[in-house]
């Protein structure tokens, strides 16, 4: 005992005569900070002048051409105030794209949750072939829209497309049909192909948060004898929440702002009842060179939607919470 004593304090002693650290260790350990500081500051202003370049920039200039007259070369050239605001919101069309992008980003976005929702709870159950799915659920995600738009564009030819044949096989119809000749037929179809192309990155997302989800909860779920229809209504949406508050604000914004799709297919025709907002907003710089109107409508966007996200987002998370 005497011993084990001694040798504590001994150690003891030992550490509390131990000699302070060198001037130049200390030195070196001063200066790997600040190298460090440096280096994480240097990141940072790479990305903040990579966010003023490519976003802060255009979002400024887009707000200054607003308020001024733009001649078609995309130079200011006098003060308007709100002239380019006022001009836009008399347009009929302006009313019109403003109604067709409100039912295209409800009916595309809507129907995306739903399906991404019904192909998540599916390929989250154990059965064979599931992971040969997965990697297909990719294909509409990882081609270029534009791609897959001309596929279907030419899939809905009335003389040898392959959706006509389809129909007519089926017996839903027993002619051909101009799918992009009549705002009829040539909206929904953009509304399909959008949501062809949406479901695969809401589908996964959501599988995600469905793997996410702690086991336990069912096993003590079904213990309080809660199961099938009462088990998905009562916990997994519950608890899917917050990824499905993210996943439909980001849909909202990507189908709102859409653009090769309606364009390629029908470039806001026939006579501007397939037009949007951002389709809109395009004829208007580059078919009739009124880069101011375009502009102030732009801007509209913009606000439209961040108010929507604030309000989306304030509402949702005060749910989840």
């Amino acid at each position: 005992m005497m011993a084990s004593t001694a040798a504590v304090t001994g150690g003891a002693a030992g550490e509390l005569g131990a000699p302070a650290a060198s001037p130049a260790a200390h030195q070196r350990r001063v200066g790997a900070r600040i190298r460090a500081g440096l280096n994480h500051i240097s990141f940072i202003t790479l990305a903040a002048i990579l966010c003023a370049v490519f976003l802060c920039y255009p979002v400024l200039d887009t707000f200054w051409l607003s308020v001024h007259n733009v001649n078609e070369f995309g130079q200011a050239q006098g003060f308007s105030g709100f002239g380019n605001f006022s001009t836009v919101l008399h347009d009929p069309a302006f009313t019109g794209a403003v109604l067709r992008s409100g039912i295209w980003t409800v009916v595309v976005v809507g129907v995306t949750t739903a399906l991404g929702l019904f192909v998540a709870v599916l390929l989250n159950q154990p059965w064979r072939g599931r992971a040969l799915v997965r990697s297909l659920l990719l294909l509409p995600w990882v081609s270029s829209l534009v791609v897959t738009t001309l596929l279907w564009q030419w899939m809905s030819d009335p003389d040898f497309g392959a959706l006509d044949h389809l129909l007519r096989d089926v017996q839903i119809i027993h002619g051909n049909l101009s799918w992009l000749g009549s705002a009829g037929y040539a909206l929904p179809l953009m509304m399909w192909i959008a949501i062809w192309v949406s479901v695969p990155p809401t589908a996964l997302i959501m599988l995600a948060g469905l793997q996410g989800i702690d086991r336990d909860v069912y096993e003590a779920a079904a213990m309080d004898g809660t199961r099938g229809y009462r088990l998905f209504v009562d916990m997994t949406l519950p608890l899917l929440r917050p990824v499905l508050t993210v996943t439909v604000l980001l849909n909202v914004i990507f189908v709102f702002n859409s653009f090769p799709i309606i364009w390629i297919l029908t470039e806001g025709g026939p006579l501007g009842s397939t037009n949007t907002l951002p389709t809109y907003m395009y004829n208007l710089a580059f078919e009739l060179n009124e880069m101011g109107a375009a502009a102030a409508v732009a801007v509209f966007m913009f606000f439209l939607l961040l108010i929507f996200s604030l309000i989306y987002t304030r509402l949702a998370w005060r749910n989840v919470r």
